[in-house]
């Protein structure tokens, strides 16, 4: 490894100075009992002004162990994968692990690719947020401990921890409809993730339990990003007055981001105009003018959770088999803020 000088500096340089072998300089480095006190003293103190390293990945190729975790996700856009970045980083530091992150900007390419290098780089577990099914299925023969979150493969490499969105965003159709809203627009994310499918799935069941028609012409599926929500809004304001919705449920969290702003250039007024429920909270929707009312999906939880999962896995060293794993579920909380007001019409 490269000294303060830029010069590699390798275990056999340190044993050469120390006048010791080369297997007793790597006990004395790795704080093996073998060694006696004052030659593993004396090789750590020649190790350190020679600036010498060891190198993480080999050891971790010897040891079975690289004390390596990677985190796969889609983007840091979403506010719920930032912080579930924060809490897996915190919890694998205290925990003896470093937190490889890998951003794949939902391409599937970039996806296997970066399974690949965890592979290589002899990872001990993987958290992933994509279902690619060739990177699962990387996964899936390697056997390396995985926890899929946020969305759901068709083949889970692991276990799998998921928001109940199903639930939130039916219950977040009911605030509205409890507001004697009748013309809810939904703007929301690809039918091809979980929490596309399943939070459209919660909203049209919360319709229909209340007789309300769902209208195609409010309904706007669309990619994980701001402009979408832009679209949205563009789409929306283009009907007829009595057919424009009086509150919009905004599920594809990326949009969000996108759609505030479009409501504002427009002149769209929050909520006397249009009341707005936006899913997951985040810094931007708390501090809006008017405080955005959200369906907050506890990603702080599911951080929390799949670690626990991941290292007990780590821990057992337990095989990442389809017939073995198990999905875990973390319930959403209406959080009732200044942008949701009941219907004039």
């Amino acid at each position: 490894m490269p000294g303060e000088d830029g010069v590699v500096v390798d275990l056999r340089q340190v044993a050469a100075v120390s006048g010791v072998s080369l297997s007793t300089a790597s006990r004395a480095l790795s704080g093996s009992g073998r060694v006696s006190d004052t030659t593993r003293q004396r090789v750590r103190r020649v190790a350190e002004d020679l600036g010498y390293r060891p190198n993480a990945l080999a050891r971790g190729l010897r040891t079975s162990h690289s004390r390596l975790v990677g985190l796969v996700v889609t983007n840091l856009v979403n506010a719920s994968f930032h912080t579930i970045a924060e809490v897996v980083h915190n919890r694998l530091k205290v925990a003896g692990y470093h937190l490889v992150l890998c951003i794949t900007g939902g391409d599937a390419e970039e996806e296997r690719a970066y399974v690949e290098t965890l592979r290589d780089h002899n990872v001990d577990g993987v958290m992933v947020v994509g279902s690619d099914p060739a990177a699962i299925e990387q996964l899936r023969r390697t056997g390396i401990p995985t926890v899929h979150l946020a969305r759901q493969p068709r083949n889970p490499a692991g276990d799998c921890v998921l928001g109940a969105d199903l639930e939130g965003a039916r219950e977040a159709t009911r605030h509205l409809l409890g507001l004697s809203h009748r013309r809810i627009a939904l703007v929301a994310g690809p039918s091809t993730v979980t929490s596309g499918y399943e939070r459209f799935a919660g909203y049209r069941l919360a319709l229909d339990e209340a007789g309300v028609p769902c209208r195609d012409e409010l309904i706007f599926q669309g990619p994980l990003e701001p402009a979408s929500g832009a679209e949205a809004v563009a789409r929306l304001l283009a009907l007829p007055g009595r057919r424009r919705p009086t509150a919009v449920l905004v599920t594809n969290h990326e949009a969000a981001f996108g759609l505030l702003p479009a409501l504002r250039e427009r002149r769209v007024r929050i909520p006397d105009d249009l009341s707005v429920l936006c899913y997951e909270d985040a810094d931007l929707l708390r501090w809006w003018d008017p405080a955005i009312t959200v369906m907050n999906n506890n990603a702080a939880r599911m951080g929390e959770l799949a670690v626990n999962i991941l290292l007990e896995r780590i821990a057992a060293k337990a095989d990442a088999d389809a017939a073995a794993w198990t999905e875990y579920r973390v319930g959403a909380q209406l959080v009732v803020r200044d942008s949701c007001v009941v219907a004039k019409s």
